[in-house]
Order: C-alpha cells, then sequence, then structure tokens
C-alpha cells in the first residue's frame, strides 16, 4: 500500500480542497464535508489550543483517495463518548490520560464514516487503504506519546478495520425517528400506541393556539440574519445549561456563507415577528440531522415541535430515511424515536491500561445489548413491542 499511496500528515483543513475532500464523504456523513469542518477552524472553534487537526491522508498520483481526520485534545468534552473515568483512573494510578487522540465531528454527536474513501477504490483497496491510515495515526500518537487514539460515533463496518488493527469495541445507543414510507404526520402517529398519539396530538395542538408563527426555512430563505438570531438562542440556552458554548457568532455566518444549502432552520415567533426560539439541522439526501436548539422565552411544547415534530414533518415531505437528533433521549423515545446502537473505537497504548478498559468494554456491550432491546420492548412503537 505504501509503494502506490503517498501518506501525509497535516494539521489544518487548508491544506486541501473543497471538491476533492467532499468526494470521500457518503450523503450519510454530512457533518464530514469540507465546509463544516473547514469552517469550524476557520472561525477557531477547533485548531488552536484544543481540537487540533492531525489529519491522516493518502494519495495516489496526487489524487486523493482517502483521510482520516482526527483531533489532538487535552481533554474530552464536546465527545459525548464519555471517558472521563478511564482519565480519572489513569491520573489515579500517575498516568497521564492527556493528550489523547480523537476521530470524531468536534462537538457533533452524529454516526458518520469516520474513514473517508473515494469511491474509485475497490473493496481490496478499501481495506487495506483503510488499516493504513489508522496504522499511521496509530505511530502518530505513539510518537507524541499520547495515551489513546478514539474513535467515535462510527459506522458499523468500520468496526472491523478497527478491531483489526487493535482497537476495542464499545457500545452505547442514541434514538433515531425512520421513515416507514408515511404519507403524513398522521400515518406515523398511527404507528404508536394510543396514549402517546393523544400526547403529542394535545401538545401540537397547544403550539397551533399558542399565537405562535413557525416556520421551515431552508437553504437560501435562510438569511445572515437568521444566523445572527439563532447564535443568540444558541448561545443563551447552552450557557444556561453547559456554561461556555462550543461556538461562536462567526461559526453560525460561516454556516450561512457556505453551507446553508444543508441547512433547515425551525424558527419561532411571537405574534409581533419577534423570533423567540427554533432549531438549527442540517440534511443530505435521505438523512437529517437536529443539532442546536435554543430559546429566549420558555414556551411548553415549543422544544418538542420544533426538534422534533417538525423535523419529522419536514422528513416525511422530503421522503428522507431517517432522522437523528443527537445526544441524550428518553424525550424522544417517548415521541417514537427508536433506540439503535452507536459504535466507536479505542486504542489504549498503556498495556496496564488497555487490559483494565478493554475488560470493561466487552461487559458494557453485554449490558448496552441489553439496554436497548429492554428499550425498544417499551417502545410506544406497537411494532416494537410486539403488537400491531
Amino acid at each position: 500500500m505504501s509503494e502506490t499511496f503517498q501518506i501525509e500528515i497535516s494539521h489544518t483543513f487548508r491544506d486541501f480542497k473543497k471538491e476533492e475532500w467532499n468526494l470521500l464523504v457518503p450523503p450519510d456523513s454530512v457533518f464530514q464535508e469540507y465546509e463544516f469542518l473547514s469552517g469550524l477552524e476557520n472561525t477557531d472553534c477547533i485548531g488552536n489550543s484544543d481540537w487540533v487537526p492531525v489529519i491522516t491522508s493518502a494519495r495516489r498520483e496526487g489524487v486523493l483517495m482517502g483521510v482520516l481526520p482526527a483531533y489532538l485534545r487535552s481533554d474530552s468534552y464536546g465527545e459525548y463518548i464519555f471517558d472521563f473515568q478511564w482519565a480519572n483512573a489513569f491520573h489515579r494510578a500517575g498516568i497521564p490520560y492527556y493528550p489523547k487522540l480523537t476521530v470524531a465531528v468536534p462537538f457533533t454527536p452524529v454516526t458518520g464514516t469516520r474513514i473517508l474513501l473515494h469511491t474509485n477504490l475497490n473493496e481490496a483497496e478499501r481495506e487495506s487503504l483503510a488499516s493504513t491510515l489508522l496504522q499511521n495515526l496509530l505511530k502518530f500518537g505513539k510518537k507524541k506519546e499520547t495515551s489513546s487514539v478514539h474513535i467515535l460515533f462510527c459506522k458499523e463496518e468500520e468496526q472491523s478495520p478497527g478491531i483489526q488493527n487493535s482497537f476495542a469495541p464499545r457500545l452505547s445507543h442514541q434514538y433515531h425517528w425512520f421513515n416507514k414510507s408515511f404519507a403524513n404526520f398522521d400515518e406515523f402517529l398511527s404507528t404508536l400506541v394510543k396514549d402517546r398519539r393523544k400526547t403529542i396530538r394535545q401538545e401540537r395542538r397547544k403550539i397551533s393556539e399558542s399565537g405562535l408563527t413557525i416556520q421551515t426555512l431552508t437553504g437560501d430563505q435562510i438569511t445572515e440574519e437568521h444566523a445572527h438570531i439563532f447564535y443568540e438562542f444558541y448561545k443563551d440556552t447552552h450557557s444556561k445549561k453547559w456554561g461556555q458554548p462550543y461556538l461562536n457568532r462567526k461559526f453560525f455566518l460561516e454556516m450561512h456563507n457556505h453551507f446553508r444549502h444543508r441547512l433547515v432552520l425551525v424558527l419561532a415567533s411571537d405574534a409581533l415577528g419577534k423570533p423567540i426560539g427554533g432549531s438549527w439541522n442540517v440534511y443530505r439526501d435521505g438523512f437529517l440531522f437536529g443539532r442546536y436548539w435554543g430559546a429566549l422565552e420558555h414556551v411548553p411544547n415549543l422544544h418538542f415541535e420544533c426538534c422534533y415534530y417538525r423535523l419529522i414533518d419536514f422528513a416525511i415531505e422530503h421522503k428522507m430515511e431517517r432522522v437523528e437528533a443527537g445526544a441524550q433521549g428518553e424525550h424522544k423515545f417517548l415521541r417514537g424515536y427508536e433506540a439503535v446502537p452507536m459504535y466507536s473505537l479505542h486504542h489504549i497504548y498503556n498495556e496496564q491500561g488497555r487490559a483494565a478498559i478493554e475488560s470493561y468494554l466487552e461487559r458494557e456491550i453485554v449490558m448496552e445489548r441489553e439496554n436497548i432491546s429492554a428499550y425498544n420492548a417499551q417502545s410506544p412503537i406497537k411494532t416494537l413491542r410486539g403488537e400491531g
């Protein structure tokens, strides 16, 4: 593989062209697109002191054939596959846990392809190049004396090359909504048990009677003013819940300028036309991802309407396959989202630490499989409960 591919390590997305990068990104991995990742860098949300890009790339005759974007980390915030207990255990043992390397989309708990490969590669070449990229990242991590390499929210099919290259698998879960070729929202509701249908109809009715105007905007319908407005929503809500926001105003303006063809903005305004809340979402082809929510006023059920029901409406109207609404989930589960497995991979350089963590992960996988089955057995979706 090394004879036919030129392998390099880069520390900025500026070393790549948008067109060559995006050729490698599959439709269900929209957050790996160049505009999003370079936008985080261009607006200083990553790259200064944390989330430092470490991009392993492969070229053949000058053509970009594969990339593995990773980040050098000095903490674990913004990752959503939690390893704080591991860090504490290392600290107690007198072993540094940071820096570490993380393969993920910063601040974005969304499944997607992590090892990006050109579609012109045949299956044998894909397998070989994936291993080459992983091996080179592991060599880089060892040289930099990192404690570990973590591949988060990866595809199930990426488990195999990871395991073959000494990564240990981990299982967690999220809640996703799946379109069963529904003609409309009521047809979706008909798949739920009676009490949940009643509750959702009540929640939507209360919003419709609230005097609010709710718009679903896409593409050029989204203006620069909307970017400013939504940043205020995001900043206010994030600071109340988590403290310092990860993203800045420049990022939302950057997304408006270079990524709005992928955006779905659900915007709620009061009777005077003043925007008071909404959700900022991303889509490509058959896949819709709920990302950011914010509100300047508390309106009962507005969060459910903007973050779940309007996205389901949009997905049904556009015949989309799936809606993902991010981390956490009891409120999603109760509104017709299914428990689904999330995959990650972890390589620990320290042998003693590796043995302890791999033993823990083996037990955790068994528990998570049982959890996913148990959650879905209690789902409001009748077929998952074995009804209807």
